[in-house]
């Protein structure tokens, strides 16, 4: 489920153009400029560098972040990002999850109630007509045989999906 919600989020709600696009370069340079600065002066002869490069550094920032605005999708990868999120936040990985599956866990619960009404009819229905011990797991066992766990689970698949698809 994180990664159909991963999908969500990187395909239809962000982009990493669309992020990076709003970036405007001079202002994210002039928000980096002290920090690249603290970082020189901790080199050996960094108090140097830092004044030397001062005039250059935001010209450099600016230029150093438009190339990275273009070549993002090589830099970053959104996908990675947003499912190390969700993994180590598990609170909202927990909310999109039922956010996002209401649809779908209703379903469920909905298409249960009915299978089960059905597997207790076919229960009742054999007990009365059979009214022996091994008339209910006899049924049960037919159930389990006709309604396999994979033929179940493939009907309720493809049947999410119809829905789905005939919703849109």
């Amino acid at each position: 489920m994180a990664q159909r919600l991963v999908n969500i989020v990187t395909e239809k709600l962000l982009t990493v153009e669309e992020a990076f696009s709003h970036i405007e370069p001079t202002q994210l340079a002039e928000f980096l400029q002290p920090i690249v600065e603290e970082e020189l002066s901790k080199e050996p002869h960094g108090e140097l560098m830092v004044k030397l490069l001062r005039p250059f550094l935001p010209l450099v920032l600016s230029h150093v972040v438009a190339n990275l605005q273009k070549e993002i999708e090589d830099i970053l990868d959104l996908r990675s990002v947003v499912l190390e999120a969700f993994v180590r936040d598990k609170v909202v990985l927990v909310e999109l999850f039922q956010k996002v599956g209401r649809v779908e866990l209703d379903f469920l619960v909905e298409s249960g109630l009915g299978f089960g009404f059905l597997l207790g009819l076919g229960q009742m229905i054999a007990w009365v007509m059979k009214p022996k011990p091994w008339t209910l797991p006899a049924s049960l066992c037919l159930f389990l045989l006709i309604f396999s766990r994979y033929n179940s689970n493939l009907f309720i698949t493809k049947s999410l999906y119809n829905k789905t698809v005939l919703s849109r």
